[in-house]
């Protein structure tokens, strides 16, 4: 009986896991992951969302230096945060997934 549960609650781990890195999910900071390709700006396409980017937000590098929107290849992996407005705020580019 033991051995059923315990086989049982690893493979609700292993569900929870899977499903939760395919998902658009927010992470515990505020922010969200997406695919962003940049626009005429201050526009910005994030999972096939239009938004904008807010006044003065920050775009930062795999070596956390700031960047500009031009600098940001299409379809690049991101995290970012949207401010009450729905502004994007700050994104985070993200290695590339092998």
């Amino acid at each position: 009986m033991m051995r059923a549960w315990l086989i049982a609650l690893i493979a609700a781990a292993c569900l929870v896991t899977a499903t939760g890195c395919a998902t658009n999910k927010v992470q515990p900071d505020g922010s969200m992951t997406g695919v962003m390709t940049t626009g005429q700006l201050p526009e910005v396409t994030i999972d096939g969302r239009a938004m904008r980017l807010a006044p003065g937000a920050r775009i930062y590098n795999a070596s956390n230096l700031t960047i500009t929107p031009n600098q940001v290849p299409a379809n690049t992996r991101v995290r970012y945060k949207v401010d009450a407005n729905g502004l994007v705020t700050q994104v985070w580019l993200l290695p590339a997934e092998h």
